[in-house]
């Protein structure tokens, strides 16, 4: 997802200059309304900047095996979503088997279960244990697949 940031620059320096006009001519006032536009780009993007960031956190919320990043392209910030990689340094790889754990859920989550790990082709123990395995090797260097959309802010 990009953030172009530009219209809304354009929108902000547009509504500056109108309430200049209402000075009357005044050199001083536009001469400082001049000045605040200036100022405000840097400040704009950077307020851009904090809410792709914000985005990217409730994004990852609800895409735990996912990665997102903010990132630039073409000056405006973007949003980089990456699949979570396929690890060959898995610290279970070599184990048995053999712990076990009791999971009391609902009935509702139970065919959600069977139903998910039936579309996987798994049991339902692999799937759980595939999904638990995804979740908890969270955080790691991620590399994957791009999604890019464009929205103005």
């Amino acid at each position: 997802m990009t953030m172009q940031l530009q219209p809304v620059l354009l929108a902000v320096q547009s509504a500056l200059s109108a309430q200049g006009q209402l000075a009357g001519g005044d050199v001083a006032v536009e001469a400082a309304i001049d000045h605040l536009v200036q100022g405000l780009g840097p400040v704009l993007r950077q307020a851009a900047f904090d809410l792709a960031e914000q985005a990217a956190v409730e994004v990852r919320s609800q895409l735990p095996d996912r990665q997102v990043d903010v990132v630039l392209l073409d000056g405006d910030p973007a949003l980089r979503i990456t699949d979570a990689p396929v690890t060959d340094a898995d610290p279970a790889a070599g184990e048995d088997l053999d712990a076990r754990i009791t999971l009391r859920v609902t009935p509702t989550l139970k065919t959600m279960i069977e139903d998910a790990a039936e579309a996987a082709g798994a049991s339902i123990n692999g799937w759980v244990l595939d999904a638990l395995s995804k979740r908890a090797r969270k955080g790691t260097d991620e590399r994957g697949f791009r999604s890019t959309t464009t929205f103005d802010l």
